[in-house]
């Protein structure tokens, strides 16, 4: 199947049993539901799935359960940018190796490289591996911005570029406007699809997609058939789920919902943690007030969750 940048992704999240272990059935469960639900893309083992707390077995076996699951239906996009290019190459084949369609690639955090580094590195890393290579600008997290200048010089020169992920909203336009015509230029996540969607985003990876999935492919699929009123009014119904999302450090709050929703996604590792109670009764809110609370957690998320 070759990879298309485009449609709903969901950065999904790992489920873990009582002992910290991945909960693999529950896992399996869950993307079956994302891709029922008409999500395109699933990144595991991403921010939601805790990459830094996840080991390189860990990280290969969610990919492969990932692909077994989602078959010829979805796209699966690894993770794999790490600060040295030869793990990033090395966590990129292992992605090709399980059948995973391309690979994000963040900046290279924490070594601070100016931008004839981060040339030389996203150069390196496409001479070495073969899949189709999407590029992630997140200067919050990784304290330097790719350029887009570095940006148009690789993807003249490294055609298996494909993509970016444009987390930084100021640089979104002039993103689009130089790169667009070579690459498919995504907007930083829920918050941003409409803005995304006016400059001729073809998608985006979201958190909330893992949580209300049907709803983030309801604004796309309303803008895409031209119904811009009900994609403004969809977005705006479910603005408070894509805030609560970041009430605490994610995945906090994702695992926190997922759970009360009926799911089992026990509690996120170490650095991660249950949120504050005052932060759990204000999510209850936000659940209860859209009809995602269920008053029994021991039960199966309903049909009508995902509608």
């Amino acid at each position: 199947m070759k990879y298309e940048v485009g449609g709903i992704g969901a950065v999904n999240p790992t489920p873990y049993n009582p002992d910290g272990s991945i909960n693999e059935n529950e896992y399996r469960r869950h993307i079956r539901w994302l891709v029922d639900c008409g999500v395109r893309f699933l990144q595991p083992a991403a921010a939601t799935g805790q990459s830094m707390q996840t080991t390189r077995d860990e990280y290969r076996r969610l990919l492969e359960m990932t692909v077994e699951e989602v078959g010829s239906r979805a796209f699966v996009t690894a993770y794999a940018g790490r600060p040295d290019p030869r793990e990033t190459i090395d966590l990129i084949n292992i992605a090709q190796d399980v059948g995973a369609h391309s690979a994000f690639l963040i900046q290279p955090f924490f070594s601070l490289p100016d931008q004839e580094g981060l040339y030389r590195y996203y150069k390196m890393v496409a001479q070495n591996t073969e899949l189709p290579l999407v590029f992630y600008n997140n200067p919050s997290r990784t304290g330097i911005n790719l350029s887009i200048d570095v940006m148009d010089r690789i993807t003249d020169e490294c055609p298996n570029y494909v993509g970016l992920k444009q987390s930084d909203i100021e640089q979104y336009p002039a993103s689009v406007r130089r790169l667009g015509s070579k690459i498919k230029v995504m907007p930083k996540s829920e918050h941003h699809i409409l803005f995304g969607l006016t400059l001729g985003a073809p998608g985006v990876l979201t958190f909330a997609a893992s949580i209300i999935p049907n709803k983030v492919v309801k604004i796309l699929s309303a803008w895409q058939d031209g119904d811009l009123e009900t994609a403004r009014r969809t977005y705006l119904e479910w603005l408070p789920l894509f805030d609560a999302i970041h009430i605490e450090p994610v995945p906090n709050a994702v695992h926190y919902m997922l759970n009360r929703m009926g799911w089992c996604f026990g509690q996120p590792r170490v650095p991660g943690h249950e949120p504050s109670e005052a932060n759990k009764r204000k999510l209850d809110e936000i659940l209860n007030s859209l009809g995602l609370l269920q008053q029994d957690v021991n039960s199966r998320p309903r049909a009508q969750v995902a509608g």
